[in-house]
């Protein structure tokens, strides 16, 4: 049977569209899609609790990261990593879906084993993107994430890879913490935004060009969106770092009565779970577009994806060559394997034609 994406994992997940040699007419449906019905990801959730993934960009490609707590069976939770294997079957239009990559996942693994502590790790956000460190260029895999192994307060750490020109060393620098995220205020899931940010997903990622962090932040025992602006001109690890007070601004049409958090953000489009009236019940996964100067209203992504049940901490990935994106987010539905599990669904374009540098 002839494939059109063949061994595509997130260790290399730019999922190719590999081209029709001598130019032949097309016989087969070679478009690419990604179900749009919501898919558990049998082979890497567990009976236990499996949430909170993230698809970070490390040097050799991408690879899931996500919280569970199968290791203490039902206790803490620890970060966990997969592979995770794409192929799209030309002839018949088949998406198959398994975790049988055997690519090297050193690097996820070197990073992930300094942020287990004791306590809770949850709200994992990772990008990579090329730098000058010291008069040295390299790459950098940064992990942020959100962790009450301290205390009992939750506080946002962060770490990351850096590797050589070839990607063949590297080191791990941290945890470091936060600090103006690291007071008594419940804040977690971080991302970032900058109107000039296509995406995070592609090669080419300049994190100067990003403006705001977003995040979310329990006051008055209510959940709710912010964010702080990030000042001009300034690198991104020297951000995090940053010992500064900065204002937190709430995100007023993002927010509600209710609990809004998870923003994720990827180019100019946001994904975020709320509870807010007016869903199908529980926690529900919203998305909103970013239009000129503001975000817009929330739109709920209906019953196709939402259920009685709690939708949580949705991430959005662009995905080249595929007539789709994907969204992975977790779910307490029924017909999972126990507790939370993670899901993939196909979702309209976040930027129907990308300009990637």
């Amino acid at each position: 049977m002839k494939k059109l994406v063949a061994s595509v994992s997130l260790i290399s997940l730019l999922f190719l569209l590999w081209g029709c040699p001598g130019g032949v007419h097309k016989k087969y449906d070679y478009d690419a899609y990604f179900p749009t019905t919501p898919v558990n990801f049998g082979f890497v959730n567990s009976p236990y609790d499996d949430y909170n993934s993230i698809l970070p960009e490390f040097h050799y490609g991408k690879h899931l990261v996500f919280s569970s707590n199968r290791a203490t069976e039902g206790g803490d939770f620890s970060f966990v990593h997969d592979n995770f294997n794409v192929t799209w079957y030309m002839e018949t239009s088949e998406l198959l879906v398994n975790n049988d990559y055997l690519g090297d996942g050193n690097i996820v693994a070197q990073m992930i084993s300094k942020v287990n502590w004791e306590g809770n790790e949850f709200g994992p956000y990772a990008i990579g993107f090329d730098t000058m460190i010291n008069e040295n260029y390299g790459r950098i895999s940064l992990l942020a994430y959100s962790t009450n192994n301290e205390d009992e307060a939750y506080h946002e750490e962060f770490l990351y890879y850096f590797s050589d020109n070839d990607g063949a060393t590297g080191t791990v620098y941290g945890p470091f913490d936060i600090p103006f995220l690291s007071n008594s205020s419940h804040q977690q899931y971080i991302s970032f935004f900058g109107p000039s940010v296509v995406s995070i997903d592609f090669g080419g990622l300049k994190p100067n060009l990003f403006t705001e962090m977003y995040f979310d932040s329990f006051d008055n025992g209510l959940a709710d969106i912010y964010k702080i602006n990030i000042p001009q001109g300034t690198e991104l690890i020297r951000f995090l770092s940053d010992t500064a007070i900065y204002d937190r601004h709430l995100i007023e049409k993002l927010s509600s009565s209710s609990n809004d958090r998870c923003p994720f953000v990827n180019g100019n489009f946001m994904v975020f779970t709320s509870d807010r009236p007016g869903g199908f019940g529980g926690y529900d996964l919203y998305y909103s577009r970013y239009e000129g100067a503001s975000w817009s209203q929330p739109v709920n992504f209906g019953d196709r994806i939402n259920t009685e049940y709690d939708e949580f901490r949705p991430v959005a990935m662009q995905v080249d060559g595929f007539k789709n994106d994907v969204m992975i987010f977790s779910s307490n539905r029924p017909g999972g394997k126990g507790g939370f599990d993670l899901y993939y669904v196909g979702i309209d374009k976040i930027t129907p034609n990308p300009v990637i540098e």
